[in-house]
C-alpha cells in the first residue's frame, strides 16, 4: 500500500471513529439521559393520621371502601416505612413529616420537655411571646408557634425557594401538628382549643382573624354536633376482637357513645368538648373545613405551587383510651376512609387529579394495653417512677425533679452535676440498678448519647435514642421501657423504638408516582425530600431520602430501575 492510500485510510477511520463517537448511541453509553423530572404539581397535600399503626392496613383495611382503599390501591405504598428514633411521640412525628429531618437536628424531641430556664415542662410549640388569636367568643388562653424548630419545614422553603405566590395552609385539632407541618410562617394554620373553639397564632399568620375561618366556622359550629351519638359505621360482625376488651376506658367501653348530655336548660354540656375532640366526628369537621379551604381559597389554582396539610387527631385521642383492638379503634377508621374519601373527590373536582400531589403517613403507632398482653401471659406494666427516684437519691444526691415527660428524666441541678462527674464503673453500677427496676430495659446518660459513645450497628437501641436526643432539651438520663411497659399511668400509648411505634403506613398519590406495594426500607422523614424534589425545592437539614424509586416516567424515557439494597419493587398490583 503506497503513503498516499495510508493517509487516506487513516483519515478515514478517524472520521468514521468522530461520527460513531457523535452518534446518540455512543452518546448514551458515555453520557446517561438526565434523571426524569416528574410533573410539578399545582398542589403539595400532605395528610397525616395520628397514631396509625402500620399493621392496621393488614388487619382492618378490609373494612374500608373509599379514600383509604383509593390510597392503599392507587398510590405508592412503602409497607415497611418506620420511624428510625426512640421518642415516637405526635410533635417529634409531625416535626419529622415536615422538616424529613430527626429530633436530633429539628429539636422537637417530645411534646413536653422540662425548660430549666422556667422550671416547668413546655410544650413543644409553647411560645410566651405571643397570643393566639381565637375564632370563638371565649379569648385564646396561651400561644403557640413554630419557633423552637431548629430548622425550616418543606412548606418554609416552598414559600422561601417558589416565591410569595405560594400559599400554605394547615389544619388539625392539636396545635404540635398543625405548626409543625407548616413551620415557622403560614397562610394560615389552625387548630382546635376546645371550648374556645379553633386558633391560630400571630406569629404564623398575623394578628387579624383570617377571613376564610372568621366565614366558615360561624356558619358550621362544632356545636351542632353536641346531640350526636356515635354508633358503629359498619354491623358488629365486621370488627375483629371484642368490643370491651380489658383495661379500656374513654367514655364507656361499649357502643354507642353519647357526646353530651342534655343540661335542661339548652346549653352545651362541658363535656362535649373533649368527647368530640375524641370522637370521628371531629376528624369529618376537619376533612369538610379542608375541602371547603380548597375552593375558597383556590388552593391549586393560583400562579405558584400550594401547600395543604391536614392531620387527623381522632385516632390517637380515641386510641389512647380504646387500645389498638377496640372496636373504637376501628370505627375510627373507617368512618376516616369516608372522610378521606370525600376530600379526594373534592381535590379531584377542584384541583384535577392531574395538578396535586399528595402523601399519607403517621407520627408513630401505639403499644397494646398492657392488661391484654399481660392476660397472653407477655407482660406489660407501669414503671414506677418513685424506685427511679429513690436509686437516684442514694446514688447521686439531690431530686429528680417533677416532670410529665415520660422517659426524659431531669435532674437536680446538683445530681446532674454528680451525674456528669461520675467515673465509668460508679456509672455502669447506677445504671444497672435502674435497669433491675421491672420494666426499664435500658439507660443512658445523655451526654454520652450526645458524644456519640455507642456505635449504631453495634448497638441499635443507643442509636435510636440518640437520634432522639437534643442539647439543652433532653433530660439528663434517657431509658428505654421494657415492650408493653409504660412510664405513666395510661390506657395505652407509643414513644418507645419497638416496631408497634415506630412502623408506619407511607404512601405517595399522584401522576407523578407509580402506584404499587414498595418493600424497600423507608421512612416518613422521606416525606418531605420527595414532595420536595417534585416542587423543585431543596431542604438544608433533612435526612430523609428522595423515594425516585416511586417516581412515574415521562413518555419516551425508560422507566428508574431500583438502586441497590432493594429501592424499590413498585408494580400494578394493588
Amino acid at each position: 500500500m503506497t503513503t498516499h492510500l495510508r493517509r487516506l485510510l487513516g483519515a478515514f477511520l478517524s472520521c468514521c471513529t468522530l461520527a460513531l463517537a457523535a452518534s446518540p448511541a455512543a452518546a448514551q453509553e458515555t453520557a446517561p439521559p438526565p434523571a426524569p423530572r416528574p410533573t410539578r404539581p399545582k398542589l403539595v397535600v400532605v395528610l397525616v393520621i395520628d397514631q396509625f399503626r402500620g399493621d392496621y392496613v393488614d388487619k382492618y383495611g378490609h373494612q374500608w371502601r373509599h379514600g383509604l382503599r383509593r390510597l392503599f390501591d392507587e398510590g405508592a405504598y412503602y409497607t415497611e416505612a418506620a420511624y428510625r428514633y426512640a421518642s415516637t411521640m405526635t410533635c417529634a412525628g409531625h416535626a419529622t413529616i415536615g422538616t424529613g429531618a430527626t429530633p436530633q437536628i429539628h429539636g422537637m424531641i417530645s411534646n413536653v420537655w422540662y425548660d430549666r430556664g422556667v422550671g416547668h415542662d413546655v410544650a413543644c410549640t409553647d411560645d410566651r411571646t405571643v397570643t393566639n388569636v381565637t375564632y370563638g367568643a371565649l379569648p385564646a388562653r396561651s400561644g403557640d408557634s413554630g419557633a423552637q424548630m431548629a430548622t425550616p419545614t418543606l412548606a418554609d422553603e416552598m414559600r422561601a425557594q417558589l416565591g410569595p405566590s405560594t400559599r400554605v395552609v394547615t389544619f388539625s385539632m392539636k396545635a404540635r401538628a398543625a405548626i409543625t407541618l407548616a413551620g415557622h410562617r403560614s397562610t394560615l394554620s389552625a387548630w382546635y382549643d376546645g371550648a374556645r373553639g379553633f386558633v391560630s397564632s400571630p406569629a404564623l399568620n398575623g394578628p387579624e382573624r383570617h377571613p376564610f375561618l372568621a366565614s366558615y366556622l360561624p356558619a358550621h359550629p362544632v356545636e351542632r354536633d353536641a346531640n350526636e351519638v356515635w354508633t358503629r359505621l359498619l354491623p358488629e360482625q365486621a370488627y375483629s376482637y371484642t368490643d370491651d376488651g380489658a383495661g379500656e376506658a374513654g367514655t364507656g367501653a361499649l357502643f354507642p357513645h353519647r357526646l353530651s348530655t342534655p343540661t335542661g336548660d339548652g346549653s352545651i354540656d362541658p363535656a362535649f368538648y373533649a368527647n368530640w375532640q375524641m370522637s370521628p366526628f371531629s376528624d369529618a369537621f376537619l376533612g369538610r373545613m379542608a375541602a371547603a379551604a380548597v375552593t375558597d381559597m383556590r388552593l391549586g389554582r393560583g400562579p405558584g405551587t400550594d401547600f395543604l396539610a391536614v392531620s387527623f387527631s381522632a385516632l390517637d385521642t380515641v386510641g389512647h383510651a380504646y387500645g389498638p383492638r377496640s372496636h373504637e379503634v376501628q370505627d375510627v377508621l373507617a368512618r376516616l376512609d369516608l372522610t378521606i374519601g370525600h376530600l379526594l373527590e373534592s381535590l379531584d373536582a377542584q384541583v384535577g387529579r392531574e395538578h396535586y400531589a399528595l402523601a399519607l403517613t403517621a407520627d408513630h403507632g401505639v403499644s397494646p394495653i398492657p392488661e391484654q398482653m399481660r392476660e397472653l401471659g407477655l407482660g406489660g406494666g407501669v414503671v414506677d417512677r418513685k424506685a427511679i427516684a429513690t436509686v437516684l437519691a442514694a446514688s447521686l444526691g439531690g431530686s429528680l425533679l417533677d416532670s410529665l415527660t415520660g422517659s426524659e428524666l431531669y435532674l437536680s441541678r446538683d445530681a446532674a452535676s454528680r451525674l456528669t462527674t461520675l467515673d465509668n464503673r460508679d456509672w455502669e453500677s447506677l445504671r444497672s440498678t435502674l435497669e433491675q427496676i421491672p420494666g426499664i430495659s435500658r439507660v443512658w446518660r445523655t451526654s454520652d448519647l450526645l458524644a456519640g459513645r455507642y456505635e449504631a450497628e453495634s448497638d441499635p437501641l443507643a442509636h435510636a435514642a440518640r437520634l432522639s436526643a437534643y442539647p439543652n432539651r433532653s433530660g439528663d438520663l434517657i431509658y428505654i421501657t421494657d415492650p408493653y411497659w409504660f412510664p405513666y399511668q395510661i390506657t395505652a400509648t407509643h414513644g418507645t423504638p419497638y416496631q408497634y411505634d415506630q412502623h408506619v403506613p407511607m404512601v405517595f398519590l399522584g401522576p407523578q408516582f407509580r402506584r404499587g406495594r414498595y418493600t424497600a426500607t423507608a421512612s416518613p422523614a422521606d416525606v418531605a425530600p420527595t414532595l420536595g424534589r417534585l416542587v423543585g425545592v431543596t431542604l438544608p437539614a433533612a435526612d430523609g431520602a428522595v423515594r425516585a424509586d416511586a417516581f412515574a416516567t415521562p413518555p419516551g424515557l425508560p422507566a428508574p430501575t431500583a438502586t441497590a439494597g432493594g429501592a424499590g419493587t413498585g408494580h400494578d398490583e394493588p
